[in-house]
């Protein structure tokens, strides 16, 4: 199953053209501009279930490649979301 996004960055990766108007690369940002609050949200609800598994000291053994992954995204999402 392919999400809208999924769609989108195939079709990028095809053409990722800088330059060009529209296509793709337009779409994306558009597709991400306008959920742009909930990906807030997302971001501020995974930092606050990482702080808490951190004061846990271990998450579960079948969560642990989960919660790496989960801490990733988010510390590559801090500039975006996090404080300044």
């Amino acid at each position: 199953m392919h999400s809208l996004y999924d769609e989108l960055a195939a079709k990028l990766a095809l053409d990722p053209s800088l330059t060009k108007r529209g296509g793709p690369r337009l779409d994306t940002g558009l597709l991400l501009l306008g959920r742009r609050e909930e990906l807030n949200t997302l971001w501020k609800a995974a930092a606050q279930c990482l702080s808490q598994i951190d004061q846990a000291d271990q998450p579960p053994a079948p969560l642990s490649a989960a919660v790496d992954d989960l801490r990733s995204a988010v510390e590559k999402l801090r500039p975006l979301f996090g404080e300044r």
